[in-house]
């Protein structure tokens, strides 16, 4: 349900009719109420159909949205299914009424998308961000740069691009919460990847891991609309070994909608969350390996609660202010309620009266520090569609808008921030994972090399939030022990509750973003080799819980691509005008997972 926010103080009038269905999702639709009826009263109405599963810690937003009970589920669909005509059992009907449901949606996306684009354009003068702001000690010093006055010196909206996108931002949301899914759109549980292309190779490693690894979840592979001609043995051969599907926009949109948008990059993910048939999904890059058995993560808190678990990037948040104007957001100024990750801690333990260069992002209404890292994501699309909706919206308007709005210039600007900006628009509930991102790499002359980020077990992680939660209301219980420290740090919160334990918390995910596991650049710049020989470039395999990444992928390569002679298309264009360079191309694969395969238990006992 699109939950519209708590901090509209105006009288509207509310059409409601509720619709929450067991796997599908539900939105506020016209016509139930003739009267008109207060954000006040109606959240009076709601609270007596609290979900009383609903999980009692502390929530990444601290304003979540409570769910409907199961009993006005019901009753509302019934109500739906006769509105609507027709048989809910007839699949024509559902996916007739599917496909004109998010044609409604592109459509609003279309007519309420601001016009022209961004000039990108930053006040040299007083714009403080010379390069991304971390949040270790070191980088305490520059962590003025990310108050409100210097993060609003920076990216230049005029005034007129303000009223052009706070009007198409509210005119797209208030028309949005008119619309109702049908029932049954989206069952079950699995995950997605992002493929086409070079992307499919590397989505079949991922997918050759998982279920190495045991994980039998139903996985679909979405492929872009510029793709689908190309990759039609992948997807019925390739990857139905693996017990894994394709997925297209098409499935859910109809052809003539599809032709009137040119979808690119970082957009392609927000398509794949729609299009995917799943209510409960953990999205992955294509790059994005998990290294342990999935099968029962959605049944797992704090996702079970609040259906939306993020994981955390290695900076801290640079979003223009402005966009909290645009979209509405009442921020304020006098109440901070976080020192960058540490939400617990009383205010008054670290925070001076004057609160002068006080970081924008730790004042309440806004989005929590740190930036979002997007490779992996895990959303529930019966509590979340409003989120995945509003993060659709600023996907495709992202390259013009909202990428550098959210962003200003910080790296890996793109779709990573549009999901918890869309689950803070609705208040709606979400966890993002405390543990700091981990590197893997080797040294080389020029120096470190990192080549992959490692993001860890959002379980473990919870249940060390939630101890910390519980020890430091003890130390606090009395309001007179709330005096400043001039000891405290953020760094030593971490350190004692997420750090300096004797149980690491697992690695989950190994993100391989540089290089990727792409052997045809690997081949062409002969990479991976140092004053001749090869070496390996992930040297830390107890952080990695043994699981040796490279070995078993060149395995799979060298298999898929030099014995099975298996076809990808972007392989195919590459070597149709030169077939000896094929030879060329599977020796260095051969000769790399030989030297792998050679060195595996050497590697296994230097992490030990």
């Amino acid at each position: 349900m699109v939950l519209l926010r708590r901090r509209f103080s105006r009288v509207f009038k509310l059409a409601l009719l509720l619709s929450i269905v067991g796997a599908g999702l539900f939105f506020f639709n016209s016509g139930q109420y003739s009267e008109s009826i207060s954000v006040k009263d109606y959240k009076e109405y709601l609270q007596n159909y609290i979900n009383s599963n609903s999980d009692p810690t502390p929530s990444s937003s601290p304003n979540a949205a409570k769910q409907p009970a199961a009993n006005l589920k019901d009753e509302s669909n019934k109500n739906n299914n006769k509105k609507n005509g027709g048989s809910v059992g007839s699949p024509k009907t559902h996916d007739e009424k599917m496909k004109a449901f998010f044609n409604t949606v592109f459509q609003h996306i279309i007519d309420y998308s601001p016009k022209g684009k961004t000039k990108k354009i930053y006040n040299k003068e007083k714009c403080l961000l010379d390069g991304d702001v971390g949040s270790r000690p070191e980088n305490y010093k520059d962590w003025y740069k990310l108050s409100y006055k210097n993060l609003g010196n920076c990216l230049e909206v005029s005034d007129t691009e303000f009223t052009n996108l706070k009007t198409s931002h509210a005119s797209f949301t208030e028309n949005l919460n008119k619309l109702v899914l049908p029932k049954g759109t989206y069952k079950g549980d699995g995950i997605v990847l992002v493929g086409g292309g070079k992307f499919s190779l590397l989505s079949y490693l991922v997918i050759k891991t998982i279920r190495n690894l045991g994980t039998t979840l139903p996985i679909e592979v979405f492929i872009p609309p510029n793709e689908v001609e190309g990759e039609s043995e992948f997807c019925s051969q390739t990857i139905s070994d693996l017990d894994a599907k394709c997925i297209y926009i098409s499935d859910i949109l109809p052809k003539d909608m599809v032709s009137k948008f040119e979808f690119k990059g970082y957009q392609f993910k927000s398509l794949a969350i729609i299009a995917s048939s799943f209510e409960n999904l953990l999205l992955l890059d294509a790059d994005n390996t998990p290294i342990k058995n999935l099968n029962t993560i959605f049944k797992q808190e704090p996702y079970a609660s609040r259906g939306l678990v993020l994981w955390p990037d290695f900076w801290r948040r640079t979003t223009q202010p402005i966009y909290y104007k645009i979209a509405g957001i009442p921020v304020n100024l006098q109440k901070r309620v976080r020192n960058d990750i540490d939400d617990l801690t009383p205010v008054g333990v670290y925070t001076k009266p004057d609160m002068v260069d006080i970081p924008f992002h730790d004042f309440e209404g806004t989005m929590p520090d740190v930036s979002t890292e997007s490779g992996q994501l895990m959303v529930n699309k019966s509590k979340h569609l409003a989120t995945v909706l509003l993060a659709l919206y600023y996907n495709v308007n992202g390259p013009n808008w909202y990428y550098p709005i959210f962003s200003q210039k910080a790296a890996g600007e793109g779709d990573k921030e549009t999901f918890i900006a869309g689950a803070n628009f609705y208040d709606l509930p979400y966890y993002q994972v405390k543990s700091k991102v981990g590197v893997d790499g080797y040294h080389r002359k020029e120096g470190f090399r990192g080549v992959a980020m490692l993001q860890h077990d959002f379980v473990q992680d919870y249940n060390r939030y939630k101890l910390a939660s519980a020890d430091i209301a003890r130390e606090y219980s009395n309001p007179s022990s709330v005096v400043f420290d001039k000891s405290y740090t953020v760094q030593k919160f971490y350190d004692k509750y997420f750090d300096n334990t004797d149980e690491d918390i697992d690695v989950m995910f190994i993100h391989s973003n540089l290089p990727k596991f792409d052997p045809l650049p690997l081949w062409k710049d002969n990479d991976l080799i140092e004053d001749g020989k090869p070496v390996r470039s992930y040297t830390n395999l107890r952080k990695l819980g043994y699981h040796d990444i490279e070995y078993e992928n060149f395995k799979t390569l060298k298999e898929l691509l030099c014995e099975k002679n298996v076809d990808f298309k972007y392989l195919a264009d590459e070597f149709k005008s030169n077939p000896q360079a094929r030879m060329s191309f599977c020796k260095y694969i051969t000769d790399r997972y030989k030297y792998l395969e050679e060195t595996h238990q050497e590697a296994l006992s230097a992490s030990e």
